[in-house]
């Protein structure tokens, strides 16, 4: 039951969180509203190595960095690439899962934590991103899709 609880609520967040990265364009990648901000790109980028690290980890046990680094990618079409990519390994990693993974722990981290603690905390760190694009965007006078909450 718990793996289906957030394993829905993961794939909604990337099935609502796709448009906003659909829409950058070239020009924005390295645009920085706020002064000592990060790059769009950048923060973009780290939301994907984020939950590819997070997800990779738990599907496979191998807690490996990713790089960040956006000058490993020529253009916007790169990233919207790897986007596609991430979010379909993540489906995949997410439906491999089931309730008696993440009872498991590993103590790869600052305190030993489930597997279902990581992957809450996958969801919070994602969408704790996801609003910084969406306020950057704003800053920037991007319009940002809306997002269809339940009320």
């Amino acid at each position: 039951m718990l793996h289906g609880f957030l394993s829905a609520a993961l794939k909604r967040h990337l099935d609502e969180t796709q448009p906003i990265f659909n829409q950058i364009v070239d020009e924005d990648l390295t645009k920085v509203p706020i002064k000592d901000g990060r790059p769009l790109g950048e923060v973009l980028l780290h939301m994907l190595r984020s939950l590819d690290f997070y997800l990779t980890g738990l599907a496979k046990h191998e807690w490996v960095p990713l790089s960040y680094s956006i000058e490993e990618y020529k253009d916007v079409e790169d990233l919207k690439a790897l986007t596609h990519e991430v979010f379909d390994r993540a489906r995949e990693y997410l439906d491999q899962l089931n309730d008696g993974d993440l009872e498991t722990s590993t103590s790869s981290f600052n305190r030993p934590a489930t597997a279902a603690e990581i992957l809450l905390e996958a969801i919070e760190h994602s969408i704790h991103h996801r609003g910084q694009l969406t306020v950057y965007y704003r800053l920037l006078g991007i319009d940002v899709p809306e997002i269809p909450y339940i009320i």
